[in-house]
Order: structure tokens, then sequence, then C-alpha cells
């Protein structure tokens, strides 16, 4: 992560909001999505986060969307990515499911800064 931050300089970190459950899983997750807050934090980087609920509203109109739902939303915006919309496994479509979260993210963050927003976030 550090190498990605010294090599773009971002201003703002982006993630999605953690929900707490009684699992293993869940509980690496929430340690690991703090460290990296806390590694933007160190370097000085605006850390902002988005419930999942939230980031498909904005993006789809709709807080119970489906990831494929983002997807497409993501692709009508981004049609370069439409490749990554169909796989031939499932692991592939899970991957890329999370890369047009990850997107769609990038996608609010940049609408919120542009009018100003980013302090009414997280």
């Amino acid at each position: 992560m550090l190498k990605l931050i010294n090599g773009f300089r971002p201003q703002i970190l982006v993630v999605e909001k953690t929900f707490f459950f009684n699992n293993r899983n869940s509980s690496l997750l929430n340690v690991l999505v703090d460290e990296i807050r806390a590694i933007g934090r160190r370097k000085g980087i605006r850390v902002v986060s988005f419930a999942p609920s939230t980031m498909k509203k904005i993006i789809c109109g709709n807080g119970h969307a489906s990831k494929k739902e983002v997807a497409r939303m993501v692709v009508a915006k981004y049609p370069e990515l439409k490749v990554y919309l169909t796989q031939d496994r499932a692991w592939k479509e899970e991957f890329h499911q999370n890369m047009f979260d990850a997107v769609g993210l990038g996608m609010i963050i940049t609408k919120y800064n542009k009018y100003g927003k980013t302090k009414d976030c997280d």
C-alpha cells in the first residue's frame, strides 16, 4: 500500500465501511480496513468511508442494488470496463464485482469532492 501511496500521491482515500459479524473472516477484514485507514491518515491523506448501501444508492438509485447492477452502472460510465462484466470462472466474477464496487466508490468521491462535500462523508 505504501508503494501505491508514494507512487500516486492521493489526496483522498475512500474505503467501504465494514460491518461487524461474529466470524473470523469478518474480524480479519475489519482489522485490515482499520490498518489501511490508519496508514492513510499517517501519510496525511483524507480518509472517507461509505456504507455499501450508500454507494449503491448513489450509483444505482437503489440502496439494495445487486453487485451486477452496480457493475452495469459503472460500465455505463466507463464502457472500456465492459469486458469484465461476464467471466468464465466464479472467482473472476467475484474479483471483478469487487473491482466495480471500488470504481463506484471512486465515482462517488470524485462527485463529492467536485462539489466540496467530502467533509460530509464518513
